[in-house]
C-alpha cells in the first residue's frame, strides 16, 4: 500500500449520534465529552475515515463532510439513486491524511437488487462493480460484508468467501486481485455473526461472535497449510493475539497499539458485534474487548445518552483531543 496509508497518531475518539439529532465527541481516555459537531439535519450517516463523515442526503445526494469544520471537500455528488429507498444503502470511505485523496463505495443489496459502484478523486462518474460474475458461482450470493482499506475494497458474502479489488486504477477500471476466485474464511461454527478485518500488513481476519452470548469474540486468520480450501469445512486457524495491534472493528482494520495514545494491544474496539452490509438494527453495544483476558470494558456515561449511532475514529490531520 501506498504511503497515504499511514496510521494516525491520536488516541481513538468516539463520535456519537443521538436520536434527537446532532454529533457529539466523546473522549474515551478522559470520559469527557469534548464537544458538538455539526447537527447535519436531514442527513444519514454512512461512513467515517478519520474526521470525514460521508453522508447522505433527503435528496438521495452523498456528502463527504468535515465533522470538525464541517467543510465539504471533494464535492458533492449528483443524485444516485432517487428512485430508491435511502434506507438501504450501504456506504464505503476512505481520505487521505492529506485529505486530497479519497474513494467512496456505496451499496444497494436487497433481493434482486443489487448495485455496487465506486469513485475517487478526479473522477466524473461513478464506476460500476458487478457483484456476481458468473451465475454458477454461487459461493459469491449474499454479500455481507465490506471493508474500505486504502483503494482496495474486501468483499465477504454470507458463505463468508472473500474477494479482493484493486480501486487504484484510472476512471472506469479495477482489478480483481484474487483473479476472480474468492478464498474462503471458513471457522468450525457458521452460526456466529462475522465480520472480515484487514491487519497493517494487508493479511484478512475472521472476527465472530457468538449471538447468545455478547461477552467475547473469536479470531482467526487463514490457514496457509491447506492447499484445496474448497474441499474442507473450515479454513482458517483460531489465533488469541493481534501481534502487538488493536482491532477497530467499525472501521475493519488493524493500528498499532500505543500505550501513550490508550490504544490498547489485542484489543477490539467496537460498536456492534459485527457490521453487516444488509438491513438490521442498530444493536449498539459500545466496547473494548480484550483478547488476552477475555474481558470487555465499557463505558458508563454513554448509558444515559438515546444514541442512533456511534462510530470508533482516529482524528486525522491537525485535529486532536
Amino acid at each position: 500500500m501506498t504511503s497515504s496509508l499511514k496510521r494516525r497518531n491520536e488516541s481513538p475518539g468516539l463520535m456519537l449520534f443521538p436520536k434527537d439529532g446532532g454529533c457529539v465527541l466523546y473522549n474515551p481516555k478522559e470520559g469527557t465529552f469534548q464537544r458538538k459537531l455539526g447537527d447535519f439535519s436531514g442527513c444519514r450517516f454512512l461512513a467515517n475515515s478519520g474526521n470525514w463523515l460521508l453522508l447522505l442526503d433527503s435528496g438521495s445526494s452523498l456528502y463527504i463532510v468535515d465533522a470538525f469544520s464541517e467543510k465539504k471537500d471533494p464535492q458533492d455528488s449528483d443524485s444516485i439513486f432517487s428512485d430508491l429507498s435511502a434506507d438501504v444503502v450501504r456506504g464505503l470511505l476512505w481520505v487521505s491524511e492529506s485529505g486530497k485523496e479519497y474513494v467512496v463505495v456505496w451499496l444497494f443489496d436487497l433481493p434482486g437488487h443489487s448495485y455496487m459502484s465506486f469513485c475517487k478523486n478526479g473522477d466524473t462518474h461513478y464506476t460500476d462493480i458487478p457483484l456476481f460474475h458468473h451465475q454458477d458461482l454461487h459461493w459469491l450470493d449474499g454479500l455481507s460484508e465490506m471493508v474500505l482499506w486504502g483503494t482496495r475494497l474486501y468483499l465477504s458474502t454470507s458463505r463468508r468467501y472473500v474477494r479482493v479489488l484493486d480501486l487504484s486504477g484510472p476512471q472506469g477500471f479495477f482489478k480483481d486481485i484474487t483473479d476472480g476466485t474468492p478464498f474462503p474464511m471458513l471457522s468450525a461454527d457458521m452460526s456466529y455473526d462475522s465480520s472480515i478485518a484487514v491487519t497493517t500488513s494487508g493479511q484478512v481476519l475472521l472476527v465472530e461472535s457468538d449471538p447468545c452470548n455478547r461477552t467475547c469474540f473469536r479470531l482467526y486468520k487463514k490457514n496457509p497449510d491447506i492447499e484445496n480450501p474448497d474441499l474442507f469445512g473450515h479454513t482458517v486457524t483460531e489465533v488469541d493475539s493481534l501481534d502487538g495491534e488493536a482491532l477497530l472493528l467499525d472501521l475493519g482494520y488493524t493500528v498499532p497499539a500505543n500505550k501513550a495514545l490508550d490504544i490498547k494491544p489485542d484489543s477490539i474496539y467496537f460498536t456492534r458485534h459485527y457490521r453487516p452490509c444488509q438491513c438490521a438494527s442498530p444493536d449498539l453495544d459500545i466496547c473494548v474487548f480484550n483478547l488476552a483476558t477475555k474481558t470487555l470494558h465499557r463505558f458508563p456515561d454513554l448509558d444515559k445518552m438515546n444514541l442512533m449511532d456511534a462510530r470508533w475514529f482516529l482524528p486525522s490531520g491537525n485535529y486532536a483531543f
